[in-house]
């Protein structure tokens, strides 16, 4: 849950956003288990209820058992007969109505764009994927993404009504311009008002987030986890984002989650944990290893992704990939020290190339670090690839329904602010 509810008539916003996220992430539920969780009245439910159906952003079905809902997380009292709920809840399940509203999600990767269409309950319903070596400066680019989202609007035209497009990029981001402000992976790109010329392209809204920050908003938009997680995204670049009861941590530009400085104990030195795990220098690394033959290019983004893909297939790359999992995990036992979460979801290119062996020692150097804390969880995420497109259309459907996590970003500029410009040596 977000937030506790309040019977004031001044925030029924809050209240019905409240009531929208309890239905999405635990329905179907009644109208006294929203009640039980959120701390609203239960005529404050009904009302709030009634008028979401009226506006079709719920579905109410008939329940056959006539048991009683416990609250979302809570138990039931074993023997309380049907006669216990509140007069009008007996039989009745609030759901969400997940075809009442979609968005578009894009997620701006140095190598390769992803394109997913999500409806109201999170779920993918199209995906598109394109290598973007091919194209030449960020008008293709862009020009490419509008195609995609007209690609994906035309062969779905049942999904819901389209709120906006969410667009997914590396950070630094420029929040008062909506524009990228100097992000070291996409030269080129520094100053340039993307969401404008996607708008302008399409037509439709668009909403800019960090990469990192949409594959949290993604995770939090459907996560019961109350006790709160951090999302690691690791494609050419690594970040973390932290969900904390139901919400994303975004700081003060938009631009949280800058870990990649941490120090670590990897490949026989100290170093920063983004040298230790990224692609390009496990890439290095295997061709001066001669894991990788010599000849191996690595001049152009997507040349990178494919020779780590083939390092993580090769059966001599078992060790770089273990020792840049071991790294991550080590440098998230500080994170998990610092916030005491429970939980890690990991995503991006590069984690979903590493496989269950990076997985594994990822586990095992958060384990190493803390031997005698309490368990943490470290599991990848359930939607793959698609995850960060996945969460910037979240974004957008969160902020079409007033429903945070995402609140709007500071008029003030990101420039200065974003990670320091570490020497990455992208060749690119």
């Amino acid at each position: 849950m977000l937030h506790r509810g309040t019977n004031s008539a001044r925030v029924g916003t809050l209240n019905r956003a409240l009531v929208l996220d309890v239905v999405r992430r635990h329905g179907p539920v009644s109208r006294s288990g929203v009640a039980a969780a959120t701390g609203l009245t239960a005529q404050t439910v009904s009302n709030i209820a009634t008028r979401l159906l009226r506006e079709g952003l719920l579905r109410e079905g008939q329940r056959h058992d006539g048991s009683v809902d416990a609250p979302p997380g809570g138990v039931a009292p074993a023997d309380a007969p049907p006669g216990d709920a509140p007069p009008g809840d007996q039989g009745r399940l609030l759901r969400i109505a997940a075809d009442a509203r979609s968005a578009v999600g894009l997620h701006l990767d140095p190598a390769h764009l992803v394109a997913v269409l999500v409806d109201l309950a999170g779920t993918v319903l199209a995906t598109e994927h394109r290598d973007t070596d091919p194209l030449h400066g960020p008008a293709e680019v862009l020009d490419a993404m509008a195609a995609m989202t007209a690609r994906l609007t035309r062969e779905r035209p049942g999904a819901g009504a389209l709120a906006g497009i969410g667009l997914a990029a590396p950070g630094p981001l420029d929040p008062a311009r909506a524009a990228l402000a100097d992000p070291v992976q996409l030269p080129g790109w520094a100053g340039l008002p993307v969401a404008d010329e996607l708008r302008r392209r399409t037509g439709v809204p668009v909403v800019l987030e960090k990469d990192g920050v949409a594959a949290g908003i993604g995770e939090a938009w459907t996560t019961t986890n109350a006790t709160g997680l951090v999302t690691v995204t690791l494609g050419h670049g690594i970040s973390a984002t932290v969900v904390a009861g139901g919400e994303v941590v975004r700081g003060a530009t938009g631009n949280a989650g800058e870990f990649g400085g941490m120090p670590v104990r990897a490949h026989g030195r100290w170093t920063a944990v983004w040298e230790a795990c990224q692609p390009l220098q496990q890439v290095e690394r295997a061709i001066a290893a001669g894991t990788l033959p010599a000849d191996t290019p690595t001049a152009l983004p997507g040349d990178v992704r494919s020779a780590y893909e083939a390092l993580c297939a090769a059966p001599d790359g078992r060790g770089l990939v273990t020792a840049g999992g071991a790294a991550l995990g080590e440098a998230l036992a500080h994170v998990v020290e610092l916030l005491d979460v429970t939980e890690v979801v990991l995503g991006g290119s590069a984690a979903i190339a590493g496989g269950p062996v990076f997985l594994q020692a990822v586990r095992a150097g958060l384990v190493e670090r803390l031997p005698g804390a309490p368990r943490v969880t470290v599991e990848p995420t359930a939607h793959g690839e698609a995850a960060v497109a996945r969460g910037a259309a979240c974004a957008v459907l969160a902020t079409a329904l007033d429903s945070t996590p995402v609140t709007p970003l500071p008029a003030r500029s990101a420039v200065g602010r974003g990670p320091r410009a570490r020497s990455i040596a992208h060749p690119w």
